[in-house]
């Protein structure tokens, strides 16, 4: 499958366009500039990892990749919550990127289930 063929992959484009919009709208001070910078680093690695995750084997070598996929939004998670905290993003902007982040999220969830599927069976099989 070609990355602009999943869905997953696509959301997460999305996601960076939206962080994109928001990350220019940030004040310009050093603080700022370096959490902008991550969560945009962030989510271009993301987008990495879900290549190298349609590119690997069923089982573990994918579950890696997928793992790597929901650490990286855990931190763009926890970079967007402080910017609604200290009243940089707005709730109506909290909102659009929490709703792509679900969906992307759930997939993921459900890509991770069936991996762990795979690979408990290929361990049985190879025990």
């Amino acid at each position: 499958m070609k990355p602009s063929q999943s869905s997953i992959y696509r959301e997460t484009e999305r996601l960076l366009e939206l962080s994109i919009e928001t990350v220019e709208r940030l004040p310009k001070s050093a603080s700022w500039n370096v959490i902008g910078k991550r969560t945009i680093n962030n989510i271009m690695d993301c987008l990495d990892f879900t290549v190298l995750a349609l590119q690997a084997k069923d089982g573990l070598p994918r579950l890696e990749m997928i793992d790597a996929i929901i650490v990286r939004m855990t931190a763009v998670k926890m970079a967007y919550r402080q910017m609604v905290n200290l009243r940089k993003v707005s709730t109506k902007q909290y909102g659009r990127f929490l709703d792509l982040l679900n969906s992307i999220a759930t997939q993921l969830g459900a890509w991770q289930n069936k991996q762990r599927q795979i690979a408990k069976v290929a361990e049985k099989e190879n025990s």
